[in-house]
């Protein structure tokens, strides 16, 4: 499989601010470059946080899924 489609995902829902990004740079060193993670999260600051996140480490948030309320999916590319 390549190794752009290889997927994980981190589920932070009910994690508030600024754990979803904690648990997020804990996993990221394990990942890959060209690797998907999948990270889920409720707060209500999870899209602010997670597109500075990416900015910040020159990673590529793909997409942003709203699935209301506040629960987002975030796509990233290592």
């Amino acid at each position: 499989m390549p190794t752009s489609q290889i997927r994980r995902v981190l589920d932070a829902t009910g994690l508030k601010c600024p754990q979803p990004v904690l648990k997020l740079s804990v996993i990221s060193p394990d990942m890959k470059p060209g690797e998907l993670l999948e990270i889920i999260g409720d707060c209500p600051t999870f899209e602010k946080d997670i597109t500075a996140w990416c900015l910040r480490l020159k990673k590529t948030l793909l997409s942003m899924r709203d699935d209301g309320g506040y629960r987002k999916h975030a796509l990233i590319r290592f």
